[in-house]
């Protein structure tokens, strides 16, 4: 089963983000659906765009996610991570 979650961020400061939980759709349809309405309301219609990998590149990241998930899936990670330890 496919599911799409969607989210908002913006930037509040200094790379400060608020990222906002909008909600979890069964359609990408209803995803966009749902992303119309909100894009008209206080705060989200300031930044209204719904951001893909295009705008990613183009240094735009503020604005709706719709993220494709599979069920029972592990989506990201698969192999592991490594932590890198900044020293100054």
């Amino acid at each position: 089963m496919t599911l799409y979650i969607v989210e908002h961020l913006h930037i509040l400061y200094d790379d400060v983000e608020d990222i906002k939980f909008l909600g979890v759709f069964s359609t990408k349809e209803k995803a966009e659906k749902a992303i119309q309405m909100l894009s008209k309301q206080p705060g989200f219609k300031d930044f209204p765009k719904i951001i893909d990998d295009n705008d990613i590149d183009n240094d735009i990241i503020e604005g709706f996610y719709i993220m494709k998930v599979v069920v029972d899936e592990i989506a990201e990670w698969k192999e592991g991570f490594n932590t890198i330890k900044w020293n100054e």
